[in-house]
């Protein structure tokens, strides 16, 4: 996924690696929602396809834990409701995986630009 879907009012530092980024925002991802490290490594998905499947699989099945991956993304409460509120099913879960990956880019962005 390229930078400006993921952090679109952010620069790129010359220093940052997008390899090493894409791995630490990937990391970050399955720290949150609680993914097998091997499984996600190995997909042949994108990212933001492995989320949306994620995402619209939980919805229907274990809703708390997508809630709380959100929660930890600090997606923030009143954004997950308009868009599950705004949208059908399917946009919805693309919608949420799009705000996830963003808000996981965020914190890897913040994290790097401050440490």
């Amino acid at each position: 996924m390229e930078w400006e879907v993921m952090l679109p009012d952010r620069e790129t530092p010359d220093e940052w690696s997008h390899s090493k980024f894409l791995e630490a925002v990937q990391e970050q991802l399955i720290k949150d929602f609680e993914w097998d490290a091997e499984r996600v490594t190995s997909a042949s998905i994108s990212l933001l396809q492995l989320l949306d499947d994620h995402i619209s699989w939980s919805l229907d099945r274990n809703a708390t834990s997508v809630f709380t991956a959100f929660y930890r993304l600090d997606l923030g409460e009143g954004l997950v409701r308009s868009i599950l509120h705004d949208c059908d099913r399917e946009e919805a879960s693309k919608q949420l995986a799009e705000k996830s990956l963003q808000r996981a880019a965020l914190k890897v962005w913040t994290r790097w630009s401050y440490s």
